[in-house]
């Protein structure tokens, strides 16, 4: 069974931007997370994804959680790092973003959009 959790991660006092962590599980093995640090103006997502196998639906459950916790909120810029050849994260973004450019950095892609 694939459960997703979310947490609130405190940031630095003079920071103005929230911070959270969801977590993809499968039992009590996390399969996938993505930080995320938003304020007004833009938002920046690290996803990490487990090697090997995942269940079908780990990469969705975590994309909707994600964009969940955004909400709707005006146009912001949006800075993504995920895994490099992690098609299904990537379509996933493309489907919540516009203006999607991407380059790669090593094993990282980055990308940048907007909401």
């Amino acid at each position: 069974m694939i459960s997703t959790t979310c947490q609130h991660i405190d940031s630095e006092p003079n920071y103005a931007c929230e911070c959270s962590r969801v977590v993809v599980w499968a039992d009590s093995t996390p399969l996938a997370s993505a930080d995320i640090a938003a304020d007004r103006a833009s938002v920046t997502l690290q996803f990490a994804v487990t090697p090997g196998h995942l269940p079908r639906d780990a990469r969705l459950d975590l994309l909707e959680a994600v964009f969940g916790l955004l909400g709707d909120q005006p146009s912001r810029t949006v800075r993504a790092t995920i895994p490099l050849g992690d098609c299904d994260l990537l379509a996933g973004l493309t489907r919540h973003l516009t203006d999607v450019r991407t380059r790669a950095a090593g094993a990282t892609c980055l990308i940048d959009a907007r909401t």
